[in-house]
């Protein structure tokens, strides 16, 4: 899979700060990770499951930046905003979030959200922040 993050940080000094798997009832199917650049002092959330999505918009992961020890946040990207790769659609296996700026005092945390094919979410899995 070719990343294609907009500030082209993927591959500079890349760190996975986290990995999270995400289960449906006791089924483990897949993970989720929190991604950062230590050159670039930025974070990304990425989705991998293990099968192919059954159906369009299957999935989502978001990032979601702090300030400091704050309890909101003050930006998040998604698979589907600019940057990022789109849901998960059929036959796909995963997507990643645009990069968020993540240097101290700023962390981040990713989450993915499963959904039905009405939309409803049936998993979901989040990473701490980093």
């Amino acid at each position: 899979m070719t990343i294609r993050i907009l500030t082209r940080c993927a591959y500079k000094s890349p760190i996975t700060y986290e990995t999270k798997y995400i289960y449906q009832g006791s089924k483990k199917i897949g993970y989720v990770q929190l991604r950062g650049s230590a050159a670039c002092h930025t974070a990304w959330g990425y989705v991998k499951f293990y099968s192919n999505a059954p159906y369009n918009g299957y999935a989502n992961v978001g990032t979601y930046r702090f300030y400091g020890s704050g309890s909101a946040s003050n930006a998040r990207t998604f698979c589907n905003s600019t940057g990022g790769n789109d849901l998960v659609q059929k036959g796909q296996t995963s997507c990643y979030t645009g990069q968020l700026y993540d240097r101290d005092p700023y962390n981040s945390l990713a989450v993915v959200f499963v959904y039905s094919k009405t939309g409803a979410v049936i998993a979901q899995a989040q990473t701490g922040r980093h």
